[in-house]
This record gives C-alpha cells, structure tokens and sequence, in this order.
C-alpha cells in the first residue's frame, strides 16, 4: 500500500478506532494525569487522529505533547492536520521507535501507544517502554491485536482461514530494520510479562472498582482458562475453531 493509500486508511478508521478504545479505560487515564498538564509521548503516532482525540477531551490538559513515527509521510500529514491547533504545543518527530528509545531522554509523564505494540515483539520492547515514563508516571497501550479475526459473511471457509493465517503471519514474519518485528497474538503474550511489569495498586484499585470479589475471581479464572486452551492450540496446531468434537460432532449445515 503506497503513502497516499495508507494515510486515507488512517483517516477513514479514526471513527472505528474512536468505537473499539475502551472508555473506561481512556477516563481512568485522563482522571490520572488530565490535571496534572502531563508531558505527553506518542509513539506510532501516525496521521495525528490520538492527538485531535486528546485535543477534544474536555480533561486531559496536556503540557505537551511529542509524537513519534518512523514514515515521513505520516508525520508530515500529522503537522497538516495539527495546524490548527491550539490547545497544547505539539512536537513532531521522523524517528524509528527503538532509534528514539536508545537516544536517552527526559521521562514522560504519559506514554501513549495506540494500535502500536503488536509491530513489535512485546518481551524484547515492553522492557524498554516502561522506561520512557517517570517512576510516577502512566501508560496507555490501547487497540492491541490480539490474533482475532473473522470474516463475516463466511462464504468459503477454507479460502477464509488461508487469508486470516496469511495476514496473521504477515504480522509475525514482519521485519524491521533487521529483525523480527510483529506479534499477531501480542495482546495474550502481554499478560505474560506480568513478572516484569508487575500490576501497580492504582490498576488492581481501578478494577476492584469496576468487578466485586466474586466477578475478579471468574474473571481471573477465564483468562487462566483463554490462555491455557490458547497454548494448546498453538501447541499442538490446532488452530482456534478447527477441533470438532468425534462424539458431538458439528451438524453438517447450519439452521
């Protein structure tokens, strides 16, 4: 896809973006920090579509706001439709991430990096992410693909899982700048870095706050259970949706 047809996909799915981001999550976030005139780092910041969002959240009252993306042509359609702008100062840069990362810089009050982290091979640059925010600082890692999709209306099944497998796999074999660089099951493969990361009181606080004990417990129990069966299926490649049990087997057409 060339420059000009990339950036018109990044403008006509702002809307989706906008439907798909959790709410709850994104006024945790400006509850956090949207006071504190946080210095604000993007990274994969693309067109520009995170800072208009930002820019119309009656909360979050950045002091500044850095955005970060390797194309130039995105960058530079980022600084077109950012003109206007005048709510906070805004600093583009042309930079590959790990490039920008290395370069030593002041700590961020708030990271941000939207529909970014599954670019990337989440145990090699998590670690690196985490330390571009002050000790006190936020992070918002929001839109992270996860190896979900689905084709719908089905209309071949079997031509359906080569084009889901292959875009699937376009994602893991990707390479950038000499290495191994995308992860179509990114969003699991986070919750297993827990270790690393850990899980700060002010996160556990904002979900005691949504589930009561009961809830946390199932729903604690259903990502155990979501990420063993996930294993076995790339384990044992059985990829999702292809078992068929031999004693109740799947009537040969749906009603």
């Amino acid at each position: 896809m060339d420059d000009a047809s990339f950036i018109r996909y990044l403008s006509a799915k702002k809307t989706v973006d906008d439907r798909a981001l959790n709410r709850r999550v994104w006024d945790a976030m400006t509850a956090r920090v949207g006071s504190l005139f946080p210095r604000v780092l993007e990274l994969g910041g693309g067109i520009g579509t995170m800072v208009e969002r930002a820019a119309a959240d009656p909360v979050l009252r950045p002091r500044s706001w850095t955005l970060v993306d390797g194309q130039v042509a995105f960058v530079q359609e980022a600084r077109r439709r950012l003109a206007g702008l005048r709510k906070f100062p805004v600093e583009f840069l042309c930079a590959d991430v790990e490039d920008f990362i290395a370069g030593g810089i002041e700590p961020f009050d708030l990271v941000i990096a939207n529909a970014f982290l599954d670019l990337f091979y989440p145990a090699r640059i998590l670690p690196k992410l985490l330390k571009l925010a002050r000790s006190s600082g936020s992070f918002l890692f929001s839109i992270t693909f996860d190896g979900l999709t689905a084709l719908e209306p089905e209309v071949d099944r079997e031509l359906d899982r080569r084009i889901v497998d292959l875009y699937h796999r376009s994602m893991d074999e990707r390479i950038a700048a000499g290495k191994v660089s995308g992860d179509s099951r990114c969003g699991r493969h986070l919750l297993t870095l827990l270790p690393q990361t850990g899980a700060p009181d002010d996160v556990y606080l904002a979900m005691a706050r949504e589930f009561d004990p009961a809830e946390q417990v199932a729903l604690t129990l259903a990502i155990v259970a979501i990420n063993g069966w996930n294993r076995l299926a790339v384990g044992f490649r059985r990829p999702v949706g292809s078992y068929v049990s031999s004693r109740h087997p799947e009537p040969a057409t749906m009603p």
